[in-house]
C-alpha cells in the first residue's frame, strides 16, 4: 500500500501512488497508471494526501472526486477575501475561503488543480501561496483577453483559408501566420519557423509534411497569393531575382566608353558582325573576316567591372545568369549585359580578340590574342546565318563559308583525339505574356550553330593555351577517359546519347591544364561569356592583366577558392533551370495531350528496359527522357508508341503506359 500524491509529470498534473523514498531523500519512486513506475525529484510532489491506496482504481476515484470538487471552487472569490492577507497563503487557507472543509484532503487537491489551470488570482512561490495586486491581475487578465483574441484571429484565418475566403484586411498577427504558411508552402521543410506551419495546418489537414504543404500552397494559389507557376526552385536557392539600389547605382555610373584604353589594337575598321538567336539582347562575341584571316571577338568586361567593386562581389555570389522559360536572373545588371557590355551594331566597344591566320595542313592556324577596340557593323541570327551559307549570291557568303570551313578542320581535328559529337538537340521553351508555352527543338547540327559552337570551342582552347604558356593562373576544366570504351559505332539517336552520357566522367576544374576527353583538347578555360559566367570573367582578367604586363590579378590558392565555390553554385543553376524547363515541358504536354485534341499516342525511343522497375525512354519529337513499364519482349533502341495518363506538376513527373511497338 502506498499514499496518493499529487505530483507535476511534465507540463501537466497527476495523482499517483508513492512506493518509495530514496534512501537520500531527495527522489522518489511512483506508480503512475497501473503497471508503469517512475523516479521523480522530490520537488515536483505537489500534494500528499495522507490518503493511502489497496489499487490503483483507488487513485482513479481520488482524482475524480477531487476534479469534482474544482466546480464549487472560484478564486476569485478567494482572493477578495483574501487579498488583505500579508502573510504566506496555505492551501488549506484558500479551501476554507472557497467554503470547503478545509481537512479534505481532496478540497486542498482541488485547490491546488485549480491553482495550476489558473493563477490569475493566487500564484505560487516555492511552496507558498500569495495574492496578486489588482494591478498585476488587471495586467494578466488583459493579456489574457489579447491572448484569446489572437488565437481567434488564427483560428479564423486557417478557417477562411481552408474556404478560400481570405480577407484582403488582415490584422498584423493574421499576416505574420499568413507569413508562416506561405514561406512553408515553398520552402518546406527547409524552412526555419516549419514547425509552427505545420501545427497551424494541422488544423484544417492531415496527413504527411509534404502533403500539407501542397496543401498549403493550392490553398493560396486559389485565394490568389501564390501563383502554380512559381519559381520555387529560385526561392528555395534563395537567388536574388532583382539588384540591390547601390549596385544599380554603381552601374549607372559607369559610362560607355569609360573602359577603353589607350594601348589597345584598334579594329573598327573591320567588318565585324555577331550571330545570336533571334531575341538576344546580351551579345557576348562577334566574328570578323579579313581575307583568310578570322578574329574572334569577345566583349571585354573585366575592364569595365573594377575587381573587388560592389558590382563584381554582385556577380561572384550570383556565379551565372540563371535562364528559365519565363524567367532570366541576370549575374550582371541590365545596364552592363544589355547596354554597355554588349557588342550592338555602331557602338565601339572593347574586346579581348584571337587572330586565327590561314590554315597550315588541315587543322593548325597560327594565332595571336590581342586587347582590342571593335565595332560590330550587323546582327545576325542564326537562322540569317543558315540562309547566308547557301545562298552564293550573299555578301556575306564567301566570309562565313570560310569560317564554316575553317572550323570544320578544327572540329575534325578533335574528332580525331578521341571528342564525342552528341547532335541530341536541345528544347527550347519560351512562356510568351498571355503564359502561352512556344516549344521548339533545337537542332545543333545547323550549320551556323556548329560553326559558332566551334570558334567558342577553338577561342577557350587558345585563351587556356596562353594561360598555361604563360604559367597564368586559370581555372582549366578538364575530363578524363571513360573507364569504358564508348559505343561510338551505335547509330545516331537517344540511345546513343543516352549509353555515352553514362560513361562520361564529369568534367573538373583545375589551376594546371590537362586533357577534356569529351572535346579532344588540351587547356580547355571557359572564358568567352563573361556576360554570363562569373569565371568566364576571372579568366578575361587575368588575361588582360597579362596582356599589359600588369601583375596578375589572381594567386593560384585565390583561383582555386572561387573556382570551387562557384562551380558547386554552376551545378545548382543548371538543376534549376533543367527542372524549370521540365515544369513547363509538362505543363504543355498537359495542355496538347491531355486537355488538348493532339492525338495521345507518343513515339519513343526505349532506352533501357528493367523487368521489375520502370525504365527510361526518350521521346522522339522532344529530347525529354521519362519512366515507364516495358514488356520482357522489348529491348533497348527499339521504338514505340506511349499513352500520357497523367502529370504530376509538383513532383515534376509524368506517367506514360507503352500502346505498343512502332
Amino acid at each position: 500500500m502506498g499514499e496518493i500524491i499529487l505530483v507535476q509529470l511534465g507540463n501537466r498534473t497527476s495523482f499517483c501512488e508513492l512506493l518509495s523514498e530514496h534512501s537520500n531523500g531527495k527522489r522518489i519512486r511512483v506508480k503512475i497508471g497501473r503497471n508503469k513506475e517512475a523516479k521523480l525529484p522530490l520537488n515536483r510532489v505537489l500534494l500528499h494526501t495522507g490518503t493511502n491506496c489497496k489499487s490503483h482504481d483507488e487513485v482513479i476515484s481520488f482524482s475524480t472526486r477531487s476534479r469534482a470538487l474544482m466546480n464549487e471552487i472560484d478564486l476569485k472569490i478567494a482572493w477578495e477575501y483574501l487579498s488583505g492577507e500579508e502573510k504566506t497563503l496555505s492551501s488549506r487557507h484558500i479551501a476554507e475561503a472557497c467554503g470547503l472543509d478545509k481537512s479534505d484532503p481532496h478540497a486542498i487537491a482541488a485547490v491546488l488543480l485549480c491553482i495550476e489551470e489558473d493563477d490569475t488570482y493566487i500564484h505560487s512561490i516555492d511552496g507558498g501561496f500569495f495574492c496578486r495586486t489588482a494591478e498585476s491581475i488587471e495586467t494578466r487578465v488583459q493579456k489574457m483577453w489579447e491572448d484569446r483574441e489572437r488565437k481567434k484571429e488564427i483560428s479564423d484565418l486557417i478557417t477562411n483559408l481552408d474556404r478560400n475566403e481570405l480577407s484582403p484586411n488582415l490584422t498584423k498577427n493574421q499576416e505574420s501566420h499568413l507569413n508562416h504558411i506561405r514561406e512553408y508552402a515553398i520552402h518546406g521543410d527547409r524552412y526555419s519557423r516549419s514547425g509552427r506551419a505545420i501545427e497551424l495546418l494541422s488544423q484544417i489537414k492531415s496527413g504527411s509534411n509534404e502533403s500539407i504543404q501542397i496543401y498549403a500552397y493550392n490553398k493560396l494559389t486559389e485565394c490568389g497569393l501564390l501563383d502554380l507557376d512559381y519559381p520555387r526552385e529560385i526561392a528555395i536557392a534563395e537567388i536574388p531575382r532583382t539588384f540591390d539600389r547601390d549596385i544599380l547605382l554603381e552601374a549607372n555610373k559607369l559610362t560607355d566608353d569609360c573602359h577603353l584604353e589607350d594601348e589597345i589594337l584598334d579594329l573598327t575598321a573591320l567588318d565585324t558582325f555577331t550571330i545570336d538567336d533571334q531575341n538576344t539582347i546580351d551579345r557576348d562575341d562577334a566574328f570578323s573576316v579579313v581575307d583568310e584571316t578570322i578574329w574572334i571577338h569577345i566583349t571585354d568586361i573585366s575592364s569595365l567591372i573594377p575587381k573587388n567593386s560592389k558590382i563584381d562581389s554582385e556577380a561572384s555570389s550570383r556565379v551565372a545568369t540563371l535562364y528559365t522559360p519565363d524567367i532570366t536572373v541576370p549575374m550582371l545588371p541590365p545596364s552592363i549585359t544589355e547596354k554597355m557590355g554588349s557588342l550592338d551594331p555602331g557602338q565601339d566597344r572593347q574586346c579581348l580578340s584571337i587572330k586565327l591566320d590561314a590554315i597550315s595542313g588541315e587543322s593548325h592556324f597560327d594565332w595571336s590574342i590581342h586587347h582590342t577596340k571593335i565595332r560590330s557593323d550587323k546582327s545576325l541570327s542564326y537562322l540569317q546565318a543558315d540562309r547566308i551559307l547557301v545562298d552564293p549570291n550573299d555578301p556575306l557568303h564567301q566570309r562565313l563559308s570560310h569560317v564554316r570551313e575553317m572550323m570544320r578542320h578544327h572540329e575534325t581535328s578533335r574528332v580525331r583525339k578521341g571528342a564525342l559529337e552528341l547532335n541530341r538537340p536541345q528544347l527550347s521553351i519560351k512562356v510568351l505574356e498571355d503564359k502561352k508555352i512556344e516549344v521548339k527543338v533545337l537542332q545543333k547540327t545547323s550549320p551556323s550553330r556548329s560553326m559558332v559552337a566551334e570558334l567558342m570551342i577553338a577561342y577557350n582552347c587558345l585563351i587556356g593555351t596562353y594561360c598555361e604558356n604563360n604559367r597564368i593562373s586559370v581555372p582549366f576544366r578538364i575530363q578524363s577517359d571513360p573507364e569504358e570504351s564508348l559505343p561510338l559505332e551505335m547509330p545516331e539517336g537517344p540511345l546513343k546519347w543516352y549509353s555515352i552520357g553514362k560513361l562520361l566522367r564529369p568534367a573538373k576544374v583545375s589551376t594546371t591544364g590537362g586533357i577534356h576527353s569529351g572535346l579532344g583538347i588540351e587547356n580547355y578555360v571557359q572564358s568567352s561569356s563573361p556576360l554570363r559566367r562569373y569565371l568566364d570573367l576571372i579568366v578575361q582578367r587575368q588575361v588582360v592583366e597579362h596582356l599589359h604586363s600588369r601583375p596578375i590579378g589572381y594567386t593560384d590558392s585565390e583561383i582555386s577558392t572561387i573556382a570551387n565555390v562557384s562551380d558547386s553554385q554552376f551545378r545548382t543553376l543548371r538543376r534549376i533551370e533543367n527542372d524549370r524547363i521540365k515544369y513547363w515541358f509538362l505543363k504543355y504536354l498537359n495542355s496538347q495531350y491531355l486537355e488538348g485534341t493532339a492525338a495521345n499516342n507518343l513515339k519513343a525511343v526505349i532506352l533501357e528496359n528493367f523487368e521489375d522497375r520502370p525504365s527510361n525512354f526518350e521521346l522522339v519529337d522532344f529530347p525529354y527522357r521519362g519512366k515507364c513499364h516495358f514488356p520482357s519482349t522489348t529491348k533497348p533502341g527499339d521504338q514505340c508508341y506511349l499513352k500520357l495518363n497523367g502529370i504530376d506538376l509538383w513532383h515534376k513527373t509524368a506517367q506514360f503506359s507503352f500502346e505498343g511497338t512502332a
